[in-house]
């Protein structure tokens, strides 16, 4: 496994976290395997990984508010939509972690070309 791939499965990791504990397994399982399957279809697993992190952002805004429509929000809305209710602390925490994760992916990337 290269270090890329080892840091997309972290990204990848933190990403179920946002979402709802029933939708979890199957969103790990499945992204899990597409990143493992990234580089044999010559995608890099960062950019997937990245790319996940959006979908995962997406579905838990989607099933907070019940609806299929996404408004156009900032990373701070999101932030301040998921923390709140029971288990704040955990998501507010899984939540910097995955905005670290791609904070660090996307300079990875700019540095390395």
């Amino acid at each position: 496994m290269t270090p890329s791939e080892r840091v997309a499965l972290t990204v990848v990791r933190c990403a179920t976290r946002l979402l709802a504990r029933e939708r979890r397994a199957r969103y790990l399982e499945q992204w899990q395997a597409d990143v493992h399957g990234a580089t044999e279809l010559g995608v890099s697993p960062l950019r997937l990984a990245a790319g996940i992190l959006g979908a995962a952002a997406l579905i838990a805004v989607v099933d907070r508010k019940e609806t299929r429509t996404m408004l156009p929000i900032g990373p701070l809305a999101l932030a301040l939509r998921l923390v709140g209710g029971a288990g704040a602390r955990r998501r507010a925490a899984a939540l910097a972690a995955v905005f670290t994760l791609a904070l660090l992916a996307g300079a990875g990337l700019l540095i390395a070309g």
